[in-house]
């Protein structure tokens, strides 16, 4: 799994040192839904495990995310962004919430489509707490597009405010 860093270029979660001196990872922080912002959080604790992966087709690019997260969705002419399952949404036409925290002005919505799962990945991603929405960059590099991916056990509303997120 990749996440966004302070420098704004994507970071490998596979490839993690045994030391890494402060490192921070992008959330859209919606632990307070009258106050939603993006934050870079200090990687304090680091999860891993095994699970089924999905393997999305968001816009021009491919990402791995783990079967049982969900993903931001939304219409881009109308209505709020919502959360739903990553296994709900082949073949729906569904669009995902795109946007860089650190260089982006408007946020996109691309198409994304399910393209493939694969039974058993061992998986490494930052501690979320209640609320935060992590930033996975689409792409490796500097000033990556990114989707936003939530686990299912952290508390989160279903439909989200698109002018409280930009």
């Amino acid at each position: 799994m990749n996440i966004l860093t302070t420098e704004n270029i994507t970071f490998s979660m596979n490839d993690m040192p045994d030391e890494v001196a402060d490192l921070q990872y992008a959330v859209l922080d919606y632990s307070t839904p009258s106050n939603v912002d993006y934050h870079f959080v200090p990687m304090v604790f680091m999860e891993s495990f095994n699970a089924p992966a999905a393997v999305l087709q968001i816009g021009d690019h491919q990402i791995q995310m783990p079967l049982d997260w969900s993903v931001i969705i939304g219409d881009p002419e109308c209505g709020e962004p919502e959360i739903v399952p990553i296994m709900t949404i082949n073949d729906r036409g569904f669009h995902t919430f795109v946007f860089n925290p650190i260089s982006g002005i408007m946020p996109k919505f691309e198409s994304i489509d399910l393209v493939n799962v694969y039974s058993e990945v061992k998986w490494y991603f930052p501690k979320l707490k209640n609320g935060h929405i992590l930033a996975v960059p689409l792409h490796d590099g500097h000033n990556p597009a990114c989707a936003y991916f939530v686990k299912e056990s952290t508390k989160v509303p279903e439909v989200l405010a698109l002018h409280n997120m930009v």
